[in-house]
């Protein structure tokens, strides 16, 4: 998996797109932002994936990791792939 992707967590249910592009964008230009909304409530679920042009500029992005944004510590990593269970076959 490319090294360009970081992943949020512990974010702030009022979060929204704009606010993480302006927190994120100083590390270099952002590709895409992934933030799942609640089907009921349409608010943030509390994570996000952020993807940038560069991997440095990922990396450079770690820096925010336990640092407080809307009066919550947020974790920053790099993006994994999801492991899935693979279903045996009968």
């Amino acid at each position: 998996m490319p090294k360009n992707k970081i992943y949020l967590a512990n974010l702030n249910m009022a979060v929204t797109e704009t606010q993480l592009k302006d927190r994120f964008a100083e590390y270099g230009e952002i590709t895409e932002i992934q933030l799942p909304l609640n089907k009921k409530t349409r608010k943030a679920k509390g994570y996000a994936f952020i993807t940038f042009a560069q991997e440095t500029s990922a990396e450079n992005a770690l820096q925010q990791n336990s640092k407080p944004f809307l009066d919550k510590e947020i974790t920053v990593q790099l993006a994994t792939e999801k492991s899935r269970k693979k279903q045996l076959s009968p």
